[in-house]
């Protein structure tokens, strides 16, 4: 099996499933995590319809297995609310197909340095941090997935350089933030849906996570809907940027093209500098200055229906960001859209820079205290979703 990556074409798990062996829960191994045990390379885990508790992980030494539901919706790893996390994955080359996850205290499916990773066809809601999380993770194929209720992000893509990974074809909603991607490079998200979550796409660079700053990121083909405007679980430190549907935070030459973003609360598409503190305690600076986002190109997107405005560039952002041959009605500062991105934006508005690059201890804090928002437990189940097929 190959997916075509950010780079070009990269071999995922699943390539070796022709000759490996089946490994069917409960038949031939009556819980996963005893079924990863006793896998090997190529092997293919096959979990028929029932609940399990979740709580897996997949070691290192188990790379290049699949695990595969054979109903999306009626295999489901659940946390009760007191596991942490229903797959835990530290292994190259896995892939994981067609079932669902829910009421996790932290994350429904964690890749954590884990390359050539691929999740497809899952469903997970109601989860205390992320849905789908992939950390100092590369060459990864996130997929027909969605995700709803996530206190943090519904997806993470994060802390890797280059990450070659693609975002597509996946649905976020009524989570804290529907993409997120601190210090990734080289990622592509395109053809999804970001529906009712706090913020709807945002790329940050920041010093504390590794590999900064953020770069390299295409959203193109999405839509984006009513950020900010939805009661939200949210236990995220980018909780100060709700209200904006594809926010750019001190990241460099990403492309933001033909999205339709519509209803954002504040802004539709905002490029700003990070804040100098990311810290929850006010005592202890970011190891480094302020990140300004230099070298973006924001076109041909359809953005309408913005709280303050459709299109914002922040004082302090550093140069060549460029608007250009967008469908808006309003502009932060208002001459922001140039003919061509060969005349890229100039200075920033000192207004949006007020709002959004504020230490954001003092962001969240006065976020948190405004909203109240719901616990990731009081969120509706999702509708049922279509299954992969072969």
């Amino acid at each position: 099996m190959v997916v075509a990556l950010a780079s070009g074409l990269v071999p995922v798990a699943g390539a070796a499933t022709a000759s490996g062996a089946e490994i069917h829960v409960p038949g031939d191994a009556a819980t996963l995590q005893l079924a990863i045990a006793r896998s090997r390379p190529g092997d293919t885990i096959v979990l028929e319809p029932g609940t399990y508790p979740g709580g897996n992980i997949v070691p290192r030494e188990k790379h290049d297995i699949t695990i595969r539901g054979v109903d999306r919706n009626d295999v489901v790893l659940d946390g009760a609310d007191r596991r942490k996390d229903g797959v835990l994955v530290r292994a190259d080359g896995v892939s994981i197909l067609n079932l669902s996850a829910r009421d996790f205290r932290r994350n429904a499916f964690y890749f954590v340095d884990a390359d050539r990773y691929r999740i497809s066809y899952v469903t997970a809601w109601n989860v205390g941090f992320y849905g789908i999380y992939a950390e100092d993770s590369e060459h990864g194929a996130i997929d027909h997935d969605y995700v709803s209720g996530a206190a943090d992000a519904a997806y993470y893509v994060g802390e890797c350089r280059p990450c070659d990974a693609v975002v597509a074809n996946v649905v976020g909603t009524l989570s804290a933030v529907g993409y997120s991607g601190t210090n990734a490079s080289d990622v592509v998200i395109r053809d999804s849906v970001w529906d009712r979550n706090g913020t709807g796409i945002v790329l940050t660079s920041y010093a504390n996570e590794a590999l900064p700053p953020q770069a390299r990121t295409t959203i193109v083909r999405n839509t984006i809907t009513a950020s900010g405007r939805a009661r939200v679980p949210m236990r995220t430190a980018l909780a100060g940027f709700v209200g904006v549907g594809i926010a750019v935070a001190g990241g460099n030459d990403n492309v933001v093209r033909s999205n339709r973003v519509t209803r954002s609360e504040r802004y539709g598409v905002a490029v700003f500098p990070t804040a100098r503190y990311v810290s929850f305690n006010p005592a202890i600076p970011e190891p480094g200055p302020p990140w300004r986002p230099r070298g973006n190109r924001i076109t041909r997107n359809v953005v309408t229906g913005s709280g303050r405005a459709d299109l914002a560039l922040a004082a302090g952002s550093a140069g060549r960001n460029c608007f250009s041959a967008n469908t808006v009605s309003t502009t932060r500062p208002r001459d922001l859209q140039t003919r061509s991105c060969a005349a890229a934006s100039g200075a920033g508005d000192a207004g949006v820079a007020a709002v959004l690059t504020r230490p954001v201890r003092v962001m969240v804090e006065e976020t948190l205290r405004h909203r109240k928002p719901p616990s990731y437990e009081s969120m509706p189940s999702p509708p049922r979703q279509r299954s992969m097929i072969g």
